[in-house]
């Protein structure tokens, strides 16, 4: 055969000959890859990306972990996870086998070495991961979780660091499962019921963003969701109460658990009658002041004060109560004195900040409760700077920003009294703007009971709940159930001037005589409220959502 016909010959095998298929095995690591190689430390849940080279059209691609086939993928991109948990620590073997439709075929092994920790023992991934968490990593912190559970399996803290970061992934029902798994073991667990807390109020508002047909479904299910929360929120707190009742009733850590749970009363109890005997004590107080002005107790704050500055000690936190009470009676020139002292005292303390912006609230001022509200921004742990920002919101007309405002403070803390008042308040605008259509300003007025009803679960002698319910109820025409509750209202705050500007508008708008209750009113609010007519529910209503406020600042903290 001559030389050409032999070249001829190989060209034409060469052309029939079938294309060869390779494989290139990579880790995706976030948005890059990287060669896997034999001895990699592998740990949590990895993804190998395999690259297939070949000219046919691939059959399939096949992941084996020893010689357990656990994938097949038939279509492109070949990604398969392993998640290392499931296996033991120490040497594993993967192995990766690509198809051609031709019949052609490649395979790669590693030997890869499984790590994920666990000498290092569940405490330590438990801490590793709520870092993780605090810092917004919450893959990481799932991960660390899984470790901690893998090493212990009945562990409390890793079930609730597994619970919460699901929680903050928005995949509720792991995060709920890993709650009720703690619950069933330990009833009482903290922990666990905050996040079932959370999940309730976060139920309650995924209704609010469904559209519905029928608006009284939306509002019963709200209701129902934000419901359970308060209960299970109010018997946390006040479990706290009784458990420390036994004690010491002027130590902090029993005061400050009556405050978390709103019984004002048990801290006036346990200090009023023993305080006097020694002014010197900053942190009592402090505690007894608040409550007083909590409870709208102006006259007994104000002698107190009063004795505080002649016989004891006064911090920052002591000048921003006596601003707020300054504020309360009229008397603005010493309150923004007092507000200043505070300010030089301790001018990054939570309790002067928000007392500075409910006086501009207070004082309808927009522009200082806009700079007070921003500067509580980085508080998102505590409902009360969010109420304020959702105050703000309100009174700019940003409905949607004041709605998300009110969710992030039940999401911080869903017995926030408040925050209800304020949300129900906003209702009330709603139904009142102009060119409002009938049905829809009833579903606001529904709306607006709804909150004021929540608002009682919260604090069940609240006068300020008690007197939106008495207003809602006289918008609606329903005159006597509100004279009733503006009745309620004066008995459970009778120093309150709403209560009683509210019951003069409701005996006046039942023909009843209104006097008595509208002199009343007057004399606890003489700047406001003096020389002024019979209201009607609109008045009352602009009076309450105004400057008729009961305050709200943030509790003393520990020094």
């Amino acid at each position: 055969m001559s030389a050409l016909s032999i070249l001829t010959a190989f060209m034409v095998l060469q052309g029939n000959a079938k294309p060869q298929i390779g494989l290139d095995v990579f880790l995706l690591q976030g948005t890059s890859r990287v060669a896997v190689k034999n001895g990699a430390s592998l740990s949590g849940e990895v993804t190998f990306k395999v690259v297939v080279n070949t000219e046919d059209p691939i059959q399939a691609v096949e992941f084996y972990v020893g010689d357990d086939l656990r994938e097949s993928d038939g279509s492109t991109p070949y990604e398969f996870k392993l998640d290392t948990l499931a296996e033991d620590d120490g040497d594993v073997k993967v192995r990766f086998k690509g198809f051609t439709t031709e019949g052609k075929n490649a395979e790669k092994f590693y030997t890869v070495k499984v790590d994920n920790g666990l000498s290092l023992g569940a405490a330590a991934h438990i801490k590793k991961g709520n870092d993780f968490l605090s810092e917004g990593k919450n893959d990481e912190a799932i991960t660390e979780g899984r470790i901690a559970l893998k090493i212990e399996k009945a562990n409390a803290d890793a079930k609730i660091l597994l619970s919460r970061a699901n929680f903050a992934k928005g995949i509720y029902d792991k995060a709920q499962k890993f709650a009720e798994d703690v619950l069933e073991s330990d009833k009482n667990n903290r922990a666990a019921k905050e996040v079932i807390i959370s999940m309730k109020v976060n139920q309650a508002f995924s209704v609010v963003a469904k559209s519905a047909n029928d608006r009284s479904d939306v509002i019963k299910a709200i209701s129902k969701g934000l419901s359970e929360a308060i209960v299970m929120r109010s018997e946390m707190l006040d479990a706290d109460v009784e458990r420390l009742s036994s004690g010491d009733k002027m130590s902090l850590e029993y005061l400050d658990a009556a405050i978390r749970a709103r019984r004002y009363t048990l801290v006036i109890d346990a200090l009023e009658a023993k305080i006097v005997k020694d002014y010197g004590n900053v942190e009592l107080n402090n505690r007894l002041i608040f409550a007083y002005v909590m409870t709208s107790q102006t006259s007994k704050a104000i002698s107190f004060l009063g004795n505080v500055k002649k016989f004891g000690k006064m911090d920052g936190y002591t000048y921003a109560m006596a601003s707020i009470v300054s504020n309360e009676t009229g008397n603005d020139a010493t309150s923004d004195e007092l507000i200043k002292e505070a300010i030089l005292n301790s001018p990054d303390s939570l309790g002067i900040r928000t007392a500075q912006a409910f006086i501009a609230l207070k004082r309808d001022n927009p522009t200082a409760l806009g700079d007070a509200a921003k500067s509580l921004a980085k508080e998102v742990n505590r409902s009360e700077a969010h109420y304020f920002m959702a105050a703000l919101n309100n009174r700019l007309g940003r409905v949607d920003q004041g709605r998300r405002s009110f969710e992030k403070a039940l999401k911080a803390d869903a017995i926030d009294h408040d925050m209800y008042v304020e949300q129900g308040n906003e209702a009330i605008s709603l139904a009142l703007m102009k060119d409002v259509a009938e049905k829809d300003q009833q579903n606001q007025f529904e709306y607006a009971r709804t909150m004021y009803e929540l608002a009682l679960k919260c604090r069940e002698n609240s006068g300020q709940a008690l007197s939106g319910m008495s207003i809602v109820l006289l918008m609606q025409k329903k005159v006597d159930e509100s004279v009733s509750y503006a009745e309620a209202a004066t008995k459970a705050t009778p120093l309150y001037a709403g209560a009683w500007y509210t019951l003069s508008a409701a005996m006046s708008a039942k023909r009843l005589d209104a006097r008595t209750a509208l002199a009343k009113a007057s004399q606890l609010d003489a700047r406001n409220l003096q020389g002024r007519s019979m209201p009607d529910a609109k008045i009352v209503f602009r009076y309450f959502n105004t400057t008729g406020r009961t305050p709200v600042v943030s509790p003393p903290a520990r020094g």
